[in-house]
């Protein structure tokens, strides 16, 4: 009788050490320190994740129509663009998450051109600054937990996005063809819809997701000195691979690789410009470091080959907190 009774006194003792140890792990504080790999796909409900987003870009060469990676037109175009976003995400529920992005926009661009003074046999050169500072598009979004992950199926989050036309869309400040202040807007809507699977297995993650975005028509100065033109930029659609692991309890490293076209952009002049489809394959590598509920991240955007779009790389920021 004795030792069935120490018997039951120790098993209830265990089971008190386990509930300890689950209510432990249920406590807010510690499900909001988790990292970019175990946390779930959306916000728990009455969480909120606020942050700042920085991108660096030095605008200096491109893929060509051919694929080939060279300067733009011919050496005589160098940029830099500098973009800072403050992001919040909300938790309405443990399915149901909403977003809002306010970006703002600092760009510099330089543009040289040779002349050739025959009768002088000599040659100048003529450069030509022009910038363009301000509060971008306005983007919000919602997401929702359609399939929570299980052990044996992957989690499936679907969202929608929608960018307003919130920043300044035409030139300002014009003193010629090639020095003016650029608009920090694009000037038109944009509707965004994604497709996200998810399988964690600890310390790893995979995952797969799909993004298409429709731009509705809009009408704004594309060029100093014309008159407002209608235009329509061509539709984009994304789709990333995702490999992901734990280096450490503290540090994961993320790593994509996507695939993205756009559509052909249309002005509509008196009659109709057609730009050509352009597209890139892109390698992304992030380190995250989550310190307590205090996340940051650097990364790069490494073009690998495309058509017809920017072939710099992209540093990329950012610095988030957990409420």
């Amino acid at each position: 009788m004795k030792k069935i009774s120490i018997f039951i006194f120790l098993f209830c003792l265990s089971c008190l050490f386990a509930s300890g140890q689950v209510e432990q792990i249920i406590i807010p504080g510690d499900l909001k320190q988790q990292t970019i790999i175990t946390e779930p796909v959306t916000l728990r409900k009455g969480y909120l994740r606020s942050g700042i987003e920085s991108v660096f870009i030095v605008v200096d060469k491109m893929f060509d129509g051919n694929g080939s990676r060279s300067y733009i037109q011919n050496s005589n175009v160098w940029g830099k663009f500098r973009g800072f976003t403050l992001s919040t995400q909300y938790g309405l529920s443990d399915k149901l998450e909403i977003s809002l992005k306010i970006p703002y926009i600092t760009q510099q661009y330089m543009v040289s051109i040779k002349y050739e003074e025959v009768y002088h046999d000599a040659d100048s050169l003529i450069s030509f600054k022009s910038k363009g500072n301000g509060i971008g598009d306005l983007e919000t979004g919602v997401r929702f937990q359609i399939l929570e992950e299980t052990s044996v199926r992957p989690s499936v989050t679907t969202g929608l996005d929608i960018t307003i036309p919130t920043g300044r869309k035409n030139p300002a400040n014009i003193i010629s063809d090639l020095q003016y202040d650029y608009p920090p807007g694009d000037g038109r809507i944009a509707f965004g819809i994604n497709l996200d699977l998810r399988k964690t297995i600890y310390p790893y993650s995979l995952r797969l997701r799909s993004y298409y975005e429709y731009y509705l028509k809009g009408k704004k100065v594309l060029e100093p000195g014309e008159e407002k033109t209608e235009f329509k930029d061509g539709d984009m659609f994304k789709i990333q691979g995702n490999f992901s692991f734990h280096l450490n309890d503290w540090i994961a490293l993320w790593n994509d690789l996507s695939y993205t076209r756009y559509a052909k952009d249309k002005k509509y002049y008196d009659i109709e410009v057609i730009s050509p489809v352009s597209w890139s394959v892109d390698y992304n590598p992030v380190l995250y470091f989550q310190i307590r509920r205090i996340r940051f991240l650097q990364g790069v955007i490494i073009p690998i080959f495309g058509k017809n779009i920017l072939s710099d790389p992209i540093y990329a920021f950012g610095l988030q907190y957990t409420f």
